[in-house]
């Protein structure tokens, strides 16, 4: 065989290998995918993968992008790739099971008519563009349908929670029903699941929001047990449980192992007085407490009551002179957004932060098999005071008298998770009457949930609430309403965390960028301080009578040459920092400009650069590989005469 021919048919043979290869690897391999991503961006959680794996029906996703109108809008057009992919991991994890429908709803088409019909909202991106429908519906076997109605990419990290919990609602997980035990006036069937109808019986809004959620059964204060078939059990600001109750309590969060418990020991809200907040009477008791159940899982509430001085909200006051006069309360604080777990569910899509009143302070120790993480904290700027004194509404200017600050933090929210013990040991104490014939159980048969809340005036509608509408200022019902949502869920989403968004963040830029700011804010604080010095200045000159009068109110007056040389050394002391201020956004856009000259170096010529290094290499080292080699004579020049 010819060397040409052979050269063919090698050639022929590897491209019939490479295509049978591309073949055998789409259809054998087609889920198998390597995620070299920093935070796993593309790996299913285990959460998923386990409500995946036990689907009982076929589930449809119809995912509606408005493909075309968001090709203008990179944010958009990137998170719409993210979304496409991550259904893309949902179908090929599922067996088959979950099968994805991609529709783009062009406008005016049937497409969009369908869109609307299923409850999406377009995104709102301006004035004279078309709307663009980022969204999904799910169906299953039996044709039920849950809809999100929008995805938007702030809230990126729940994107998998969100599409998990789509599923579990169409494999008829249905309504949750919670057992319900408060001193407040929580009356759930006067709201009739309707925030305002809550509203004109007197009711909070956050109790005609849970109705609208979830199947509310308010336990009486006798009570004996607990409803077996709950699915969560709300504790907010109990009555002096007793032994009975408090096993009743014990043995559910075992067994169902959902409970969310807002205690506190100065609950202002139930002080028959009215408080600065206008908030109304109440018989309930002013402390609460599930100490002997919270102290087995090594977690404590403390008796006094915390105030914040960093983060006091403004209330109306008595003034030194009889006069009304807003103030800083430190009894009533915000927990800002940055000190809010932002990895938790529960607390991670807030965004408003929470508003808190005279709350405890939790502590806790190791316990074995008990995992606690906090959820939301103080400033560091904080105190202790007797409960008994925060629910007599000090005067702020006497709180603020009196203050002495740390800098300790303290934890006002926990989630405590974990095979949690029994507060009663291992076996039911003989005291307590057996309500069923259930068996006593020492420890949780699995992995416990609960969440605690150090406070419960965060609850009362003044805390949160305001214009004529009575919307949400903050996140206060958020807090309640994720927690009862998360922990009315499977235990596959319960352990589902939010994730870290695919956008990465600019750092170097952003440092760059805040250090320029910096030292700009700090120049004009200069400039600032010599404007205030040149004019105190002048009103001296006015005060010791060696003033034209000028600056004293006579305009009609001329300037003393002691006055004009001030103005003029002020004016060249403005000028001087006014260049400092060009000088510094100078060399910000130079850092900026330098930065982006190395990113271009190294993302586009240092690779080409980089194969032209190694092939002069090659190449010169072959020429000194040739140059060094000995000539070798032939036979026939040998024999030459």
């Amino acid at each position: 065989m010819s060397a040409r021919r052979y050269a063919l048919v090698v050639f022929a043979a590897l491209a019939v290998i490479f295509l049978a290869s591309n073949v055998i690897v789409s259809s054998w391999f087609a889920g198998a995918r390597l995620d070299l991503t920093e935070n796993r961006l593309y790996s299913l959680s285990k959460g998923t993968r386990e409500t995946l794996r036990d689907l009982n029906e076929p589930i449809t996703l119809t995912f509606y992008y408005s493909r075309d109108a968001a090709a203008g809008l990179p944010q958009v057009r990137t998170y719409g790739a993210r979304v496409r992919e991550l259904l893309q991991s949902f179908a090929r994890r599922s067996g088959g099971k979950v099968r994805v429908l991609e529709v783009d709803p062009v406008r005016f088409t049937d497409a969009e008519d369908e869109a609307v019909a299923a409850g999406l909202q377009p995104l709102n991106t301006g004035p004279d563009v078309d709307p663009i429908f980022l969204g999904i519906t799910g169906a299953n076997a039996v044709d039920e349908k849950v809809t999100i109605p929008q995805l938007s990419w702030d809230r990126e990290p729940f994107l998998e929670y969100e599409l998990t919990r789509l599923i579990a609602e169409l494999q008829g997980v249905g309504r949750k029903k919670v057992a319900l035990i408060t001193t407040l006036n929580w009356e759930p069937s006067l709201a009739g699941g309707d925030p305002r109808m809550a509203a004109q019986t007197g009711q909070p809004f956050i109790v005609g929001e849970l109705a609208r959620l979830v199947d509310i059964e308010k336990l009486p204060q006798d009570f004996t047990g607990i409803d077996p078939d709950a699915d969560v059990l709300a504790i907010v600001h109990p009555w002096a449980l007793t032994e009975q109750q408090l096993y009743e309590i014990d043995q559910f969060i075992l067994r169902k192992g959902r409970a969310f418990i807002a205690v506190d020991p100065a609950a202002i809200m139930t002080e028959g007085a009215p408080n600065p907040f206008g908030m109304p009477q109440g018989s309930a008791p002013q402390s609460s407490n599930l100490a002997a159940i919270l102290e087995k899982w090594g977690v404590a509430v403390s008796t006094d009551a915390v105030i914040d001085r960093t983060h006091a909200l403004p209330i109306q006051a008595m003034g030194p002179n009889g006069q009304p006069v807003v103030m800083p309360q430190p009894l009533f604080f915000e927990i800002p957004v940055d000190q809010l777990n932002r990895e938790d569910l529960v607390t991670a899509a807030l965004v408003r932060g929470v508003n808190v009143g005279a709350p405890g302070a939790i502590t806790w120790s190791s316990a074995p098999g008990v995992e606690i993480t906090p959820l939301a904290r103080t400033s560091g700027d904080t105190m202790r005071i007797p409960a008994a004194q925060a629910v007599g509404r000090p005067d702020p200017a006497t709180l603020l008298q009196q203050y002495v600050g740390g800098s300790r933090q303290e934890t006002i929210a926990v989630r405590i998770g974990g095979k949690l013990p029994s507060a009663f040991g291992a076996q039911r104490p003989a005291t307590v009457a057996a309500a069923t014939d259930r068996p006593h159980l020492a420890a949780a048969a699995e992995a416990a949930t609960v969440v605690l809340v150090s406070d419960v005036d965060f609850l009362d509608d003044n805390f949160y609430l305001g214009g004529q509408q009575r919307q949400p200022l903050v996140d206060n019902a958020s807090l309640v309403l994720n927690a009862i949502d998360q922990l009315g869920g499977s235990t596959a989403l319960l352990s589902l965390r939010s994730r870290a968004p695919s956008l990465r963040r600019m750092t170097v830029v952003e440092d760059i960028r805040n250090n320029a700011q910096a030292r700009m804010v700090e120049t004009q604080a200069a400039l600032q301080g010599e404007l205030a010095a040149a004019e105190q200045g002048l009103r001296e000159l006015e005060a010791k009578g060696q003033g034209s009068g000028f600056f004293a109110g006579d305009l009609g007056a001329e300037l003393t040459a002691e006055e004009r040389g001030k103005i003029e050394e002020f004016r060249a002391t403005a000028l001087t920092l006014r260049k400092q201020l060009r000088a510094v956004e100078r060399g910000y856009r130079t850092d900026l400009d330098r930065l982006e000259g190395w990113l271009v170096l190294l993302n586009v010529w240092l690779a080409p650069l980089l194969v032209i290094g190694a092939g002069v290499f090659w190449i010169l080292r072959r020429q000194r590989r040739a140059a060094a080699a000995p000539d070798v004579a032939t036979p026939a020049a040998e024999a030459a005469p």
